[in-house]
Formats: C-alpha cells, structure tokens, sequence
C-alpha cells in the first residue's frame, strides 16, 4: 500500500471509527489501531495493540508496503460506506424497513409475537420442546441424588 492511499482511507473513516480500524499485513498479522500519531514519508506510527492480545497502549511503526489492507472491524452498513466517498442520500434496507414502522406499531407487533408464542405446548402437563424437557430431566435426577443423600445420617451404627 502506498502512504497516499493510506493517509486517503484515514481521512474517510470518521476518527471515531479509527479505534475499530485494524491494518492486515502481508504476513496476515493484524495490528488494532487506536489512535494514529503521523503520517511519515515511508512508515505509519499509531498507538494500538497486537490483533489477539489485550497488550494496549502499544507504539508500532509500519512501513505502509507492509500494509496489505484496513479493516473495520463491525458491521458496516452500505450506505455509511457511500456517506465515506461523499454519496448522500443512501437509505439500506434495513433503515428503509425500520423507519415505515411507528413506535405503536413495533409495540402491537411485539405484542402479537408474544400471544401468538402462547404457553408451552404440553401433554399431560409435560413440556414438549426439547429445553424444557431437559431441565426437567436435569431437576428430577438433581431430586432424586438429594433424596438418597438425605436418607443417608452419617452415623455409624452398632451391628450385632
């Protein structure tokens, strides 16, 4: 990667988002940026951390060839990608289905979820999904040790 390029995709990503910014290197290691510090004529100096380690606060001195690609590493919605190359007006679905709805609706629609779940289905009392099935297997077993436990005094008694 060229410092160009580089010094680029910084200034498109919000600094907000350069803390969930990694650089992937060649060797596909991966540095967690924190902050960045300069921007020298050949090398990348920020503060950070190795990928897989919970070292912060690290100083790491790239040369940019290193530099394979950046990550951001959360989920990144299409269009605050366009937002980052100046396009505006970019609605995803997600936003488009989520703003047709009114609070009230979103209400009556949870609502409805929650009667259509109802009770359990059960025959003769018993649960038939297989979670509550186990619970209550798990509950009778842990019943049972603690009833054979409890027959048990400690005592030692006198045979003759």
């Amino acid at each position: 990667m060229r410092r160009e390029d580089c010094v680029e995709m910084f200034k498109r990503v919000p600094e907000v988002s350069h803390p969930q910014m990694n650089l992937v290197l060649r060797n596909q290691f991966v540095l967690s940026v924190e902050v960045v510090v300069r921007f020298e004529p050949t090398y990348l100096v920020f503060r950070g951390r190795e990928g897989g380690t919970t070292d912060e606060g690290r100083a790491f001195f790239v040369p940019y060839d290193e530099i394979g690609y950046i990550r951001l590493e959360r989920v990144v919605r299409v269009g605050e990608l366009k937002q980052m190359y100046g396009e505006m007006g970019f609605v995803d679905a997600e936003d488009r289905l989520s703003k047709g709805e009114t609070q009230e609706e979103k209400a009556e629609a949870a609502k409805l979820a929650g009667d259509a779940k109802g009770p359990s289905p059960s025959v003769s009392g018993l649960p038939l999904d297989p979670a509550s099935i186990a619970k209550q297997n798990l509950l009778d077993r842990i019943r049972a040790t603690r009833a054979s436990v409890s027959g048990i005094t400690g005592r030692l008694t006198d045979k003759k």
